[in-house]
């Protein structure tokens, strides 16, 4: 089975950043929005694949505070992966999106409820990392 590591990038307000697809994946995901996250590749250990891919999705560098969410989920095209999440801070604030992406927002969770997500599991996992954060959880 696959491995997905999603990172929940949040700033100083508490938002959290999510993207919008591209239509580089096809239709299925093209205008929903998503954490940063991507695949391991060949020898390479979870944290240093999600380092690599939040830096290609948006230019940032991060700073790993504790994984605290793993799922098995089902993707938009049915596969079954596992999907380890990782509360993270940027080390800075420029942003630059790679071509997966065509929009980038810092959200709260009240906000992400609205949104045309990849996976209902956000909202979860967003849950979560409010309460991590000591937000508690918003409506």
């Amino acid at each position: 089975m696959e491995a997905i590591q999603q990172a929940v990038i949040f700033n100083e307000k508490d938002q959290f950043l999510v993207l919008k697809y591209s239509g580089v994946y096809g239709p299925k995901v093209k205008g929903k929005w998503t954490f940063p996250s991507g695949r391991l590749e060949k020898n390479e250990n979870y944290e240093d694949a999600l380092k690599r891919e939040v830096k290609e999705e948006t230019g940032l560098d991060i700073d790993i505070v504790y994984q605290f969410f793993s799922s098995i989920i089902t993707t938009v095209d049915g596969e079954k992966v596992l999907t380890v999440v990782y509360l993270c801070r940027p080390k800075g604030k420029k942003i630059k999106l790679c071509k997966e992406h065509t929009d980038y927002k810092w959200v709260s969770l009240k906000d992400l409820k609205k949104m045309k997500l990849i996976n209902p599991v956000m909202i979860e996992i967003a849950e979560k990392a409010m309460m991590l954060l000591g937000g508690g959880s918003e409506a």
